[in-house]
């Protein structure tokens, strides 16, 4: 366990991108691939700590040494994914799409990209993780917050003189934490690094196995054996949305520190420590942050014959071509071989200061410039605009005066938006109130979801706005998405009814308690009911044109019309309440 190369480890990185690298080629039978990011924590836990330690023990340890090196290693290779991501966004994305993707620039080169996509992952309009073209940096971004942290840990934990029983007592309330917070919010275990420092541990685990108990050939191979067998068994075997996926990952993770424990002398090590193997492990670093931003471009610039076999060939051997040039010109040439100098330390953390604080204050102004909407004709950008989900400034009453008030989630705006050409010929008045991804219904509210109080507090100003008058109400709600296993309900007519995915019981009685106390103040209620299901994910960056052309959306197959189901709204006060001058609501 000394700091001589190991082959075995240069194996698993290359075993880790060749998962990752399939998982997001989308190629069948490797739904788990994205575990090897899971292997790529347990490698840096076992050779960060291994490294810290060594140091400590030869007093050769210090914290702008390893901060330096760290820096070397990881970010000159990032900052040149980050620019050539920037300008091929300014060439082909529109204006939409440009905006989030100059935001996702400024979170890869501050080192939040994870918490970025954490916080942006409970909000109603956040992106697919399709449309995010540095979706991977998450990762780096949590191991850099790692490295930034675990030096101290590891200098307290050595001078308790029980460095391994404190990583150990770590790694326990990091995994007990992460399976306590998944209940809530499974994509804080996923995203942020606290909840990830038991697979770093893992790794840093291996180095007291290894110094008290050598494993003899046969034991070695059993574990060399089993710990690739794992690996490989959970890239085929894992699906992203299996449940105590937090917990699973112990499996490759565990698998991961076999292997190192195990060597490079076995005969299953062989397997991964071949030419080739140890070829795609030296590039490992270059391939990672290379491939996912070519597949992005590439679908979306050539579109469907991507994910065709020849397509696949391609895209593959586009990588593996940029990869080797990045890491041959500028990952190899930052990598310091050598104990760093203090003055050529200072010079240059200053100079890497500098070019990340210039390029992040360029990509900031792109996102608050909205995306560089000159880059487009006016005639094309119209076009676009278009094409957008209405905006506030799209929709405005030609009068002062309320004659129509809609209510509801975010799909009201597109009734608004589609009616309001007829309502300022009729000079009719209007106005709104609701909130994305909320029910605005009578004592309903969402059972588990991150803006829970905000929708409470969006459906009571909702519904106190049309307390006091009794013009027409126009409800618009995706209705699907309020089954029983999403919302409560506690009006007093409430039942003790199962949170049943695709049930609408709830639904049903806090619309109709919702109309009944509408019909009753005199307002008419125009109750619109569900939309059309598409039945395919609609790319809405994909719509719209930027400066150079890309490929269109998939052709989307037609589809018959089919019966209503379950989710039927027909509460009697809905078709029955009367009016107070004798109408039917």
């Amino acid at each position: 366990m000394t700091g001589h190369f190991r082959n075995e480890i240069a194996g698993l990185r290359a075993v880790a991108v060749i998962g990752v690298v399939l998982f997001h080629l989308k190629v069948a039978g490797v739904q788990g691939g994205f575990v090897g990011v899971d292997v790529f924590f347990v490698i840096s836990g076992y050779l960060i700590t291994r490294n810290i330690l060594r140091d400590i023990d030869t007093d050769r340890f210090s914290f702008p040494g390893f901060y330096l090196r760290r820096t070397r290693r990881i970010l000159p290779a990032l900052i040149f994914t980050v620019v050539l991501v920037y300008l091929l966004g300014a060439l082909w994305c529109s204006p939409l799409m440009f905006l989030d993707l100059a935001k996702e620039c400024t979170h890869a080169l501050l080192s939040i990209a994870n918490i970025q996509y954490w916080r942006e992952s409970h909000q109603y309009f956040a992106p697919n993780s399709d449309e995010l073209a540095l979706l991977h940096c998450w990762s780096l971004s949590l191991e850099e917050q790692f490295y930034l942290l675990w030096p101290l840990f590891v200098v307290l934990a050595k001078k308790t003189g029980r460095p391994y029983q404190a990583i150990a007592a770590a790694a326990l309330v990091s995994l007990l934490g992460a399976i306590a917070v998944s209940k809530a919010d499974p994509l804080a275990a996923f995203f942020l690094m606290p909840f990830r420092i038991f697979e770093f541990a893992a790794g840093a685990l291996v180095l007291p196995l290894g110094a008290r108990f050598r494993p003899g050939k046969a034991i070695a191979e059993g574990l060399s054996a089993g710990g690739i067998l794992c690996i490989v068994a959970s890239m085929v075997l894992f699906e992203s949305d299996m449940p105590h996926l937090e917990a699973a990952v112990l499996v490759p993770c565990l698998g991961a520190a076999a292997t190192i424990w195990a060597g490079d002398q076995t005969l299953v090590s062989r397997i991964i420590t071949n030419r080739v193997m140890a070829a795609l492990g030296a590039i490992s670093y270059s391939l990672y942050l290379c491939h996912w931003p070519i597949i992005f471009f590439a679908r979306f610039i050539f579109g469907a014959v991507t994910d065709t076999v020849p397509g696949m060939v391609a895209t593959t051997a586009c990588m593996l071509a940029v990869a080797v040039l990045m890491y041959a010109f500028v990952e190899r040439r930052f990598i310091l071989t050598s104990p760093p100098q203090t003055k050529g330390s200072l010079k240059y953390a200053t100079a890497l200061a500098s070019v990340i604080l210039g390029l992040t204050a360029v990509t900031h102004l792109t996102f608050l410039s909205r995306g560089l909407a000159w880059r487009l004709p006016a005639a094309k950008s119209e076009e676009t605009h278009l094409q957008s989900f209405p905006a506030n400034a799209d929709i405005s009453s030609p009068s002062t005066g309320v004659g129509v008030e809609f209510i509801g989630d975010s799909l009201v705006l597109e009734y608004e938006y589609g009616l309001r050409s007829i309502m300022q010929q009729l000079r009719i008045g209007f106005r709104s109130a609701g909130a994305p991804g909320c029910p605005i219904l009578d004592h309903a509210a969402p059972s588990r979801f991150a803006r829970r109080d905000e929708c409470i507090a969006a459906r009571d100003r909702a519904l106190k706005q049309i307390e006091t008058t009794d013009t027409p109400v126009v409800y618009a709600e995706l209705w699907w998405l309020y089954d029983d296993a999403s919302i409560d309900y506690d009006g007093d007519t409430a039942q003790s009814i199962p949170p049943v995915k695709g049930a609408f019981g709830k639904l049903q009685l806090a619309l109709g308690a919702t109309i009944e106390k509408a019909v009753a103040r005199g307002h008419r209620v125009l109750l619109l009911g569900a939309q059309v299901d598409p039945g395919c994910f609609i790319n809405v960056p994909r719509l719209e044109q930027g400066p150079l052309p890309h490929a269109p959306s998939r052709h989307v197959p037609s589809r018959q019309r089919m019966r209503p189901s379950a989710m039927l709204l027909r509460s009697t006060a809905c078709s029955t309440a009367s009016r107070p001058d004798g109408r039917t609501g």
